[in-house]
Parts: C-alpha cells; structure tokens; sequence
C-alpha cells in the first residue's frame, strides 16, 4: 500500500508523457513503420517515457487529480503534440517517394508495384527506392534522436495539459508540406527532362522515318534512359534530400523550444 501511494500521483503525469512520446510512433519515419510490431513499439514507449518522465516530474505533477472526461481530453491533447513533430519529420521523406513515384510513372514503371511494409501499401519501385534514400538520409543526421529531443524540449514550453489549438504548428506543417511537394518536383526535373527529350526524339523518328516500328525500342529506351539518369542524380537527389530533411528538422526543434 505504501508503494501504491507513492505510485499514485505520479500516473496521471506519466500517462500524459507516455501519450506525448507515443504520439511519434503514429507518423514518425522509421518508428510509425507498419513492419514494427505494436508491442516492440509499446515497450520502447515506455523505455523512453521512463527515460523522459523524471524531467519533467514536477511539471507532471501539477496536473493533479482529473476526472475522465478530462483525462480523455489529456491524452488526446498530449498524443498530438507528438503526432505533429513525427508529421513535420515525415513530410520531406514523403516528398521524396512522391518525386519516386512521378519518376517511375515518365520511365513506364507505374505498373510495376511492390510491397511497402513501411506504410503497409503498395509502392511505385522507384517511390520505393526514394523513401529507402529519404530514411537512410533521415537517420543519417540523427533525425530520430532530434525527434526526443524536440519532446522532450517541449514539456518546458508546453506544460502537460497545456497544448490548445493556439499553440498547434499548422502554419509549419503547411509550409513543410509544400516545401515536400516542391521537393519531389526538384528531385524528378532530371529524369523529367530527360523523358522529355527522349519523347520529342522519338517523335520526330516516327514521322521521319515511318517505316521505323518506335514501340520495339521506344519502351526499353525510355527506361534505360531514365534509370541512367537516376543513378547519376543520385548524389544530387540524396543532398537536396538531405538539406530538407535538415531544414524540417531544425524547424520542429525550434517550435518545440519556443511553442
């Protein structure tokens, strides 16, 4: 009885943590993973929140005895703090799979679909090959420890109990969602251009030379064209990548050390 009466005030606070920690494991990259089994993603919730909790301890103490109603509200409230900065960290890398995605549409790959566990759909193959580049940049800069580090920056900004509609990053999400939209165009305009000169060159082979048959070779030299393309813009699309991915980065962890 004794153990429980010291335990008991601290589980309203060490709820609210645990939901704003766990709030990342919804659209984070590489935590938000469809493949990652719910009880490996439960334990390492709690494995940071434990981490995390004796930080903020006194803020979480304060929230004091809550009926259920408000508790329900408490968590909601709490899970979406975390949501939003796993949101802000996943935009450039969906960006990156939507450029993939309108590269392999121009080279005639749309077709070919494959499986990704990441979002538990089906995927262009190079949208595929875009989002392994995004996440292998993401972890590369430590985009996952600037993820805990932004939550746990944010207890001392945003007391728990104390995120309101005021204090939400729409304005960033927007941003960085437009930012992920110009991203995917930045890193297809290779492949774009390419396409487009293979098809004005092609067509200009069609009415010269009628006799010629453009669809035996047309299809597999767009192709070659655009995976040769790709590869030697690689570097190129991992660096814009990379700076976004930066760019985002720094962005959340600044609103969660001034929200």
């Amino acid at each position: 009885m004794i153990v429980i009466d010291h335990i008991l005030p601290h589980a309203v606070g060490f709820v609210a943590v645990l939901c704003r920690l766990g709030g990342l494991f919804i659209f984070a990259p590489a935590l938000g993973s469809e493949s990652i089994p719910m009880r490996l993603k439960a334990m390492i919730a709690l494995v940071m929140t434990a981490a995390v909790y004796p930080l903020v301890s006194g803020a979480a103490m304060c929230v004091g005895d809550v009926s259920l109603p408000q508790l329900g509200w408490l968590v909601f409230t709490e899970t979406l703090v975390g949501l939003s900065i796993g949101l802000m960290a996943t935009l450039p890398i969906v960006g990156l799979q939507v450029g993939g995605a309108l590269m392999g549409h121009q080279m005639g790959l749309a077709a070919a679909q494959v499986f990704n566990p990441t979002l538990d759909t089906e995927a262009d193959t190079v949208g595929q090959l875009m989002l392994f580049v995004g996440l292998a940049v993401f972890l590369s800069i430590g985009g996952l420890e600037a993820m805990h580090l932004a939550v746990a920056h944010s207890f001392d900004r945003i007391p728990i109990g104390g995120f309101g509609a005021d204090r939400a990053p729409l304005a960033m999400i927007v941003g960085a969602l437009q930012s992920g939209f110009e991203l995917a165009f930045r890193v297809g305009a290779p492949v774009f251009c390419i396409m487009l000169v293979e098809s004005v060159g092609t067509g200009f082979l069609m009415k010269t030379v009628p006799q010629l048959n453009i669809l035996s070779f047309g299809f597999p030299l767009k192709i070659l064209l655009g995976v040769f393309t790709l590869i030697a813009a690689l570097g190129a699309v991992s660096l814009a990548g990379g700076e976004e991915v930066e760019r985002i980065t720094r962005m959340f962890l600044q609103w969660a050390r001034t929200a």
